[in-house]
């Protein structure tokens, strides 16, 4: 990616993104997270008056998406989050999806996995090791694995997006959250309750309100639509690795407006969890060779390029990362 409005645009999205867990934070101030997830499906899903329905993804495909990416994900991350998980850090905890995306491929769609992208998925796990150890008691052990799992959730709804196999991208996010929010309504209907749904609209205010809209209008629509343009330009393996600035951004901007901080230990498991993410996602580049290979000379090829996280990233971007 050469062209400066091109990369200026995809750095955009980065920050949106990024910025996007603070957001979230937000909104969880007003409304039960389960509630807050169906709100943001059935505002996106409204978009579907406008959009067609991709009619050449199968049922199936389109239910794992809503169930694990949109319904899953949301779930687990939202209540995480309100459960003491700080934003900064539950934008770095989410990328496990990484790893949890080169397994569920290796197991699921029988995809090689080379050496490199195991080394990343064991730094990223010991990293993420670190960062609990880090936490000292701070935040719940329970909200952690919440975050992970949601993790793990948004892995098996990208293996769902790429089995999809869907024209528009962007159509099948709109559809798949229409989907998601009626299960997702009942969900809050049945473990929030009545009581918590009826307090949280009888006592709407500003804040909550406007971080809803970031998530919805922002995050989904400009981030997801602009990448949406971004991904038809390029390969995906080329812009996929801009999605690793969504963790530092996350952070400084945690840090920058609710004061949060990370200790020593803390930014050390960090920095190997994204270290390991640059291996699993970042792509080999492509080698020349000098003379024609005959088959008796021809090098065993370990490492191949990650096409399964690549195009998972692009099931990530129907998401909207957050």
């Amino acid at each position: 990616m050469r062209n400066p409005r091109h990369i200026a645009l995809a750095l955009s999205v980065v920050v949106i993104w990024g910025v996007n867990f603070v957001a979230i934070g937000y909104a969880l101030e007003g409304f039960p997270p389960i509630l807050l997830a169906a709100l943001r499906f059935a505002l996106t899903g409204l978009a579907a008056f406008f959009v067609p329905r991709p009619k050449e993804v199968r049922w199936y495909w389109a239910a794992g998406i809503s169930a694990f990416m949109f319904f899953g994900q949301y779930v687990l991350l939202f209540t995480g989050m309100a459960h003491g998980m700080p934003e900064g850090l539950s934008s770095l905890v989410l990328q496990c999806q990484a790893p949890f995306t080169v397994l569920a491929a290796a197991l699921l769609l029988g995809e090689r996995t080379g050496v490199r992208q195991l080394l990343g998925i064991v730094a990223a796990v010991a990293g993420l090791a670190v960062i609990g150890a880090g936490r000292g008691g701070s935040v719940p052990l329970g909200s952690l694995l919440l975050v992970i799992g949601a993790g793990a959730s948004w892995a098996l709804g990208s293996i769902s997006n790429r089995k999809a196999g869907a024209d528009n991208g962007f159509a099948l996010m709109v559809w798949a959250s229409l989907y998601a929010a009626p299960p997702l309504a009942l969900a809050s209907l049945t473990l929030e309750g009545p009581h918590r749904i009826g307090h949280a609209f009888t006592h709407l205010h500003l804040t909550p309100v406007l971080g809803l809209l970031y998530v919805v209008a922002l995050s989904t629509f400009v981030g997801l639509g602009a990448w949406v343009v971004l991904i038809s330009k390029y390969p995906a393996s080329t812009v996929a690795p801009y999605t690793l600035g969504v963790p530092p951004v996350g952070m400084v901007a945690s840090a920058l407006v609710n004061g949060e901080r990370m200790n020593g230990l803390e930014l050390a498991g960090a920095a190997v969890v994204l270290a390991g993410l640059v291996a699993i996602v970042w792509p080999r580049s492509a080698r020349t060779p000098s003379r024609p290979r005959t088959g008796a000379d021809r090098p065993i090829v370990l490492d191949q390029p990650d096409e399964s996280v690549a195009a998972a990233k692009v099931g990530e971007t129907v998401q909207a990362a957050m």
